[in-house]
């Protein structure tokens, strides 16, 4: 049996190794393991800790690829490489790296998506410079137009104003900011296919907009609050106002002041920092009736399953949605990711080492031992990468099955900055800048 030896996993190090994570930070996986991983330290290598999976790996194709130049999006059975400096768009079949099509798209900045064959493109993308009273100066980047583009052909379908806030079914939201990019001018939902306009409002002046990202639930509010706390709750279907109210004003007046409003679990969450103190709170999304409010040192809140977790800058804690009363605190962790089942992953040692979790308990159910965890598009979770000593300048990579709580070690692929995967393929950068795909059996 090969052996492989797994050496230190984080963002230094010339084994250093990073996984994709979905979309905003604190949305992941899903599932319960009882790992059969042993965490791996002091370079003590792994034997017979996890089972090795004799069907190994299969590499397929690679390109050139840089993250500082790059991107790409996996849309049906292709994969879309869009290198910016040139505003180049590379269709490759997934399997076989074959070129199906290109095509320019010169204000390209971004891919921010696809559904159903469509590409949504990031163009026109700007950035303006600001000073916060009392603070320093900032940066801030907007998009000023979408263009959707036919994944199968690389036709362009549409362009318009705005930019791309969620796909919801075969919509897309948009939103079009002023000239700074700091105030709202109109908020749209179009169809995917043609751009054809479902509904128009005006933005209101919006300075902040939210929809619920909670994996597995529809996005079907969208709230807008401006800079003085004017709040509308629009319904996602048909833009009418659902209700409005005011919320109390962000106070910003530091560069370390902070504000912002979140949507998830059908709830709004509201956090405002000034002064190094953060207010929590909690709203009924539908009424904005107020359910409850805390203040605590600087920092945050984000969703966690069945509960709301609070950060602090030292610790983690889990809060009843309905209460705000704490279930929970951990110490010493980097962060948390909601599971399905009511379970949450925990990362500790800058990312290196993963923790399963009963949610509403803070229960500690089991160690995934060294590795970093890598997401499919949906956000499940569904392999662990780690940096290897023996071979050396590898990536170990162990699959996770969430059915029978076992964790396999499949084999290594080339030295991997980041990865992520969509049904048997491994989609990895590598730190030699490549663009590789991996057949995972």
């Amino acid at each position: 049996m090969a052996v492989i030896d797994l050496g230190r996993v984080g963002p230094a190090g010339d084994n250093s190794v990073g996984a994709s994570r979905p979309g905003p930070l604190r949305r992941s996986p899903r599932r319960r393991w009882l790992v059969t991983v042993v965490a791996v330290c002091c370079g003590l290598a792994v034997t017979g800790s996890a089972r090795p999976d004799p069907r190994g790996l299969t590499p397929l194709w690679d390109v050139p690829f840089t993250l500082d130049a790059n991107s790409y999006q996996l849309v049906g059975d292709g994969i879309v490489v869009l290198d910016r400096p040139t505003g180049r768009l590379t269709a490759h079949d997934a399997r076989t790296g074959a070129v199906r099509w290109s095509a320019q798209a010169d204000d390209a900045d971004g891919l921010a998506g696809a559904r159903d064959g469509v590409l949504l493109i990031r163009a026109g993308v700007t950035v303006t410079n600001k000073v916060v009273p009392e603070g320093s100066p900032f940066a801030r980047e907007f998009t000023r137009n979408t263009t959707a583009v036919d994944a199968a052909t690389g036709r362009t379908l549409w362009r318009q104003p705005g930019e791309t806030v969620t796909v919801v079914d075969d919509h897309a939201l948009l939103l079009e900011w002023d000239e700074n990019g700091e105030r709202a001018r109109r908020i749209r939902l179009v169809r995917l296919r043609d751009g054809g306009t479902i509904w128009s409002r005006d933005g209101g002046g919006a300075a902040s907009l939210a929809i619920d990202m909670t994996s597995g639930v529809r996005a079907g509010r969208v709230l807008a609050v401006t800079v003085r706390g004017r709040a509308k709750v629009i319904a996602m279907t048909d833009g009418s106002v659902v209700t409005s109210g005011t919320l109390p004003r962000p106070g910003v007046a530091r560069s370390e002041d902070s504000f912002s409003v979140t949507l998830h679990g059908g709830q709004l969450y509201q956090d405002r920092t000034v002064r190094g103190r953060t207010t929590i709170t909690a709203y009924e999304i539908d009424t904005l009736r107020q359910l409850w409010s805390l203040e605590q040192p600087s920092g945050g809140s984000f969703g966690c399953g069945p509960v709301v977790c609070v950060s602090d800058g030292e610790s983690i804690s889990g809060h009843d949605r309905a209460t705000g009363a704490r279930l929970w605190r951990l110490s010493a962790v980097a962060g948390v990711y909601p599971l399905t089942g009511g379970l949450l992953l925990t990362e500790q040692e800058n990312g290196a080492r993963h923790t399963v979790l009963e949610a509403t308990t803070g229960r500690r159910l089991g160690e995934l031992g060294r590795g970093l965890p890598v997401w499919d598009s949906r956000g499940h979770l569904t392999y662990l990468i780690a940096g290897t000593r023996q071979p050396p300048g590898r990536t170990s990579v162990s699959s996770v099955d969430p059915a029978s709580a076992e964790v396999v070690l499949r084999g290594t692929v080339a030295s991997a900055q980041s990865c992520r995967t969509e049904g048997d393929l491994l989609i990895c950068v590598t730190e030699d800048n490549r663009l590789a795909v991996t057949d995972l059996g």
